[in-house]
């Protein structure tokens, strides 16, 4: 009875935790957008600021993922929620030129992407069985998506009463608000009883193996030292084991970048919009409304499919919804596409996010979690590159095209990780082959 009372309680937190700094990632990503068009009204610094936002995820990935597979989770998470407090307040304060500006947004990013690779290790070794991290993600993803919503939100409520200062400041409250959770995650990790750690269906190893190091593993949540060894390469290797692995991936990839570049031309075709930009803002609110819907959906929904096929099955409709978007400018159709494209994209991040867990040693979550990560990051960094290739005239082209590439794309990897899954070792909802470290590169 006290494991389920600590799982209740610790998922509880976690996930108001998650929903607090959410809204305070959104609060500062916006807050300093905002303070950067004013102070410095150049187009040229938000657009620094954004991208800066961005790059550390995929530079840093290698001595992130190191990081949070040396150490314990809840420390690094711990150290990241005050480090990100500190700055957001500082911000509040000081950063007013385009350098200090910068700097914020990067400083922010790359302690976000350690956030979310934390939270990435941590949900296996809190939820070992495959069905409870495909709940525990799923209301981890509407929650962080609900926070999407409130943050700007806020932002604009704050800003009209106090400025993008005071905006900060509060900005800086909701990471200190979410170091409540970490008490929690601590005692929940160094309470649990062994026989709640994960099961996989490789035999378990002799008796003389589990020693000292394995207890230390069970309370800590991480292999000793030497485990921690290489960086970006093993997370990428690890990644991207296995064909059907290989193929979901793959497919993801491409369908990200195709849609990242509908994500750039979506104001420019707000124009030709029935009712402009009001109704522009009520399709991007309606996305949103699918993203928050979309894991409900899913669990209900999901049942025994393997949750790579579930994962580019949703690429695929997510391009569609852009492709209908573009093609029938009737305001209810590009209503439903966008309700529908938001739920297939939470569906997506859910399904895609629980198969890359699923067979994830222990000593390695840290690293293929930062890989994965970048894998993402560098997808959309690609079609916000190639967006800017587009005319802005010819934005309604640009996002039927990216709609259709998404369509195709996932449709045809949909088809072939559909192919690959029935000929692979199922386990319940996922299906991978188990991931072995590469000791040899792991130098």
């Amino acid at each position: 009875m006290t494991s389920v009372r600590l799982s209740k309680g610790a998922a509880l937190l976690a996930v108001v935790a998650l929903l607090i700094s959410t809204v305070g990632d959104e609060v500062a990503l916006v807050a300093l957008a905002l303070r950067g068009a004013d102070r410095t009204g150049l187009t040229s610094v938000v657009s620094a600021q954004m991208l800066a936002g961005l790059v550390p995820g995929i530079a840093l990935g290698g001595p992130i993922g190191r990081i949070v597979d040396r150490f314990r989770l809840d420390v690094v998470l711990g150290v990241t929620l005050v480090l990100e407090c500190l700055i957001a307040a500082t911000a509040a304060a000081f950063a007013d030129g385009a350098v200090l500006l910068i700097a914020t947004m990067l400083f922010l990013g790359a302690l976000g992407a350690v956030a979310q690779t934390c939270v990435m290790a941590l949900v296996p070794q809190l939820f070992p069985a495959s069905e409870a991290q495909l709940r525990v993600n799923g209301v981890m993803e509407s929650t962080r998506n609900a926070g999407y919503i409130v943050g700007p939100l806020l932002v604009g409520l704050l800003t009209a009463h106090g400025g993008t200062g005071l905006a900060l400041a509060v900005d800086a409250g909701t990471f200190a608000f979410a170091l409540l959770a970490v008490p929690v995650i601590t005692h929940w990790l160094t309470a649990r009883p062994v026989q709640l750690s994960p099961a996989p269906d490789p035999a378990p190893p002799p008796a003389a193996e589990v020693d000292e190091t394995a207890t230390e593993t069970e309370t800590t949540g991480q292999e000793p030292h030497e485990a921690a060894k290489g960086g970006m390469r093993v997370g990428l290797s690890l990644l991207w084991t296995g064909p059907q692995r290989r193929a979901a991936l793959a497919t993801i990839v491409v369908t990200v970048a195709a849609t990242s570049v509908v994500n750039v031309l979506m104001p420019f075709f707000a124009h030709e919009i029935p009712g402009g930009t009001a109704s522009y803002g009520t399709l991007l609110a309606t996305w949103s409304v699918g993203l928050v819907v979309g894991p409900f959906v899913l669990r209900s929904r999901l049942g025994d499919r393997p949750t790579a096929v579930v994962a580019v099955g949703a690429a695929s409709i997510i391009g569609l919804s852009y492709l209908v978007t573009a093609a029938y400018l009737v305001l209810w159709v590009m209503l439903a596409a966008c309700l529908c494209g938001g739920m297939a994209n939470a569906v997506q991040n859910v399904a895609l996010r629980t198969h890359v867990m699923a067979d994830c040693p222990p000593g390695v979550r840290g690293r293929v979690g930062a890989a994965y990560g970048a894998t993402l990051q560098s997808s959309v960094a690609i079609g916000f590159a190639l967006a800017g290739l587009v005319p802005a005239a010819w934005a309604r082209w640009g996002i039927l095209v990216g709609g259709a590439v998404a369509l195709l794309t996932g449709s045809l990897g949909w088809l072939l990780t559909r192919a690959l899954t029935a000929s692979a070792p199922t386990d319940g909802s996922v299906s991978v082959p188990t991931l072995q470290v590469p000791e040899e590169k792991a130098s």
